[in-house]
């Protein structure tokens, strides 16, 4: 007996502690998948919140007057230029920036090296503009818009420009962003940039920036000609910003009916990599020792930083080197500081993002290590990139192995324990155990006054008593949970209809069920702003509850089911929870009677409010939207055409054909009238006198 009940009880630690660590395993592996998920999605939404605000600005720049008028006198100034020309020394000066200034800086950030004849200016407008507006300017490179106006320009050119440049600035100042630039929309000529480097003044068809993915994209939104279209050019590195990480979104800019221009905004990559990385906080995100969030594009190369290049780049470096990387990719990592455009993620959860599919995997990330990778699409236009939050499987486990070594210790402490005490107290246990094991299947069956008796002050007798106590709290919380079940059940009643507590009690959450025939009311209470306007807003609320109360009391008389208020809008049905058949004669009561108590409130509190009410009998579909703030909705023509009957010809008791149908003569109906309905035939309907 003894050691039956010894191998019982060190079997059942050994269940208990294999239950509790598969459990906390999991436990632990999802709460690190959850997590992973949640920054993921936090991430991708501020990204494209952030891209959708780029839209937004370029949209609404682009339709300004001042860009309007700018590009049109832009474009009419451009052929006179092709009269100026320059000197042989301000042609020496412009060929002297391009050869001594601008392409030893560019050859620092570029594989091989530039020839300066690729990048020189030919046409004499771009020569022209480049040496007032650049090779004169004494600003340093990038820093060449703080020039307002060009002092040696005296054409026509000078005067818009400037009036472009102060708006611009203020604009940049703003919003962020690195250049504004106009293109017309004829030439494809760049005929303004606000930051003055060296595609100003050059073609994007023909010109030496024309292959990039910026010069794609414009004669793509050219061909497009589509007001309040867009365009976006994903990152690349931009050789006229000295090959650094620019992207561009851009917008036709229209005179009258004629695209006249197109406008496009430069934006840098650090403001996107900030927020993927969390301006480098990665532990204070959640993130641990090794977790971080990146943007891949399209071509599989990141967007924004990686954490260990960031952390340790002669490391990260190093890293790539031993595990077989080529030369040519660290060191060009190594040149540029970082790994945006440049370090390949050859990942099946990149390629499962660009597929625009997401989810959590394990797999191996762009420096060979296994990690827990949560994947998503990040879209916006015709661009899709591929949203990563990641962390090393080794960490994102630990917690595990941890859980595993305690669950290992507790147990066999436990098992020793037991074998001890199992020795010791075997004779004494059998009687205590028997009482209290009866008492407890007896509680396990549901009876709830049970009491054991050992009749002892020893543990057991503790024991006993803990158990009594356990009784009676069990007893008072099941008391305490029946009450508040039953409190629930009526919060139920009072916000959804009786049927759909019914179906969310059988295990239904959303209780979605089609009625196939009930008739629906939607009021619209119009006077509301003038009415609050006069007496103040907190009494004007306080009176619309009192009128909804009226209401609802009215509906509850009547037999009709209120769905739900918003402001001066009601909604409400009959025949819903409860079968009747007149269904439409009781709804057209409640409207008679809402019209009444409107009639009194205006007398009482000399309002001029009004009620416009639709009225329509058929099928519909009804249930809850939402999960933990939910409310109860109605879909359907049926309701559509009597909120179309509410909203049309100012206030009155408006019904459908069907309604006044299944009511006879029991009403004064005049008629019929034709509702228009946009884009479907038109309605016709009947007024019931008030």
């Amino acid at each position: 007996m003894i050691l039956l009940l010894l191998a019982v009880s060190l079997a059942s630690i050994g269940a208990m502690a294999w239950i509790s660590y598969a459990s906390g395993k999991a436990a632990l592996i999802q709460g690190v998948r959850n997590q992973l998920n949640g920054i993921r999605v936090s991430k991708s939404t501020a990204l494209r919140t952030r891209l959708e605000s780029l839209r937004d600005q370029i949209i609404a720049m682009s339709d300004s007057q001042i860009v309007i008028e700018g590009t049109r006198e832009l474009h009419n100034s451009w052929d006179s230029l092709k009269s100026l020309s320059l000197s042989t020394q301000e042609n020496e000066k412009l060929d002297a920036f391009y050869r001594s200034e601008f392409i030893p800086a560019l050859a620092k950030h570029v594989e091989g090296t530039p020839v300066p004849e690729q990048y020189l200016p030919t046409d004499p407008v771009s020569r022209y503009l480049q040496y007032h507006y650049i090779a004169a300017n004494p600003h340093p490179y990038l820093k060449k818009h703080e020039l307002i106006s060009a002092p040696g320009d005296q054409s026509s050119f000078a005067a818009t420009h400037a009036q472009l440049q102060m708006f611009f600035t203020r604009a940049a100042r703003i919003f962020g962003f690195e250049d504004v630039m106009i293109v017309d929309a004829t030439s494809l000529n760049l005929i303004y940039t606000y930051q003055k480097t060296t595609e100003f003044a050059t073609s994007v068809e023909n010109g030496p920036y024309a292959d990039s993915r910026m010069g794609a994209a414009v004669r793509a939104i050219r061909s497009a000609r589509d007001r309040d279209s867009f365009k976006l050019a994903d990152f690349e590195p931009y050789r006229p910003n000295l090959a650094l990480p620019m992207g561009f979104i851009m917008s036709p800019v229209f005179d009258g009916p004629s695209m006249a221009g197109i406008m496009v905004i430069q934006f840098p990559i650090d403001e996107f990599d900030n927020v993927a990385t969390g301006n480098f906080q990665w532990r204070e995100e959640g993130l641990g020792d090794s977790g971080e969030t990146y943007l891949v594009g399209p071509d599989k190369t990141m967007r924004t930083n990686s954490r260990f290049a960031h952390e340790n780049l002669p490391a990260f470096i190093r890293n790539l080197r031993e595990n077989g990387f080529s030369p040519n990719l660290t060191d060009r990592i190594e040149r540029q500081g970082n790994v945006l455009c440049t370090m390949p993620v050859n990942s099946p959860s990149v390629d499962l993002a660009l597929k625009g599919k997401s989810g959590i995997l394990e797999t191996d990330d762009y420096r060979g290590t296994p990690v827990l990778s949560s994947y998503g699409p990040l879209e916006m236009d015709s661009l899709r990139w591929a949203v990563l939050s990641e962390m090393d499987l080794a960490e994102a486990e630990a917690p595990v192995r941890s859980l595993g070594r305690k669950v290992v210790m507790v147990a066999s402490g436990i098992g020793i324990a037991v074998t001890i005490l199992a020795l010791l107290f075997a004779s004494l246990l059998t009687k205590p155990l028997r009482i209290l094991t009866a008492g407890a299947r007896r509680l396990g069956n549901g009876e709830t006054n049970v009491k054991v008796h050992l009749g002892s002050h020893d543990e057991f007798g503790e024991l006993g008593r803990v158990f009594n106590e356990m009784a009676d709290s069990i007893r008072s919380q099941k008391e305490q949970l029946e009450s508040q079940v039953r409190e629930n059940q009526e919060l139920l009643l009072n916000i959804l209809p009786a049927s759909a507590v019914a179906q969310r009690m059988e295990g239904d959450e959303k209780a979605s069920r089609q009625f196939a025939d009930v008739s629906v009311l939607f009021s619209e209470l119009s006077g509301l702003e003038e009415f609050g306007a006069a007496s103040g807003d907190s009494s004007a609320l306080s009176h619309l509850g009192d009128l909804i109360t009226a209401f609802d009391e009215a509906a509850d008389r009547l037999g009709i089911e209120k769905v739900r208020t918003i402001g001066g809008s009601y909604l409400a049905v009959c025949g819903l929870s409860v079968t009747r058949p007149d269904h439409a004669r009781r709804i057209i009561q409640f409207a008679q009677e809402t019209v009444r108590i409107v009639s009194i409130f205006n007398r009482e509190h000399d309002a001029d409010l009004s009620l416009a009410i639709g009225i329509n009998s058929g099928p519909v579909v009804g249930g809850v939207v939402g999960r933990r703030r939910f409310l109860y909705d109605l879909w359907g023509d049926t309701v559509s055409i009597a909120r179309k009957l509410a909203s049309a010809h100012g206030p009155a008791i408006r019904v459908t054909n069907p309604v006044r149908e299944r009511t006879g003569d029991q009403f004064n109906f005049s008629g019929p009238l034709r509702i228009e309905s946009e884009g479907k035939p038109s309605l016709e309907a009947w007024s019931v006198a008030p």
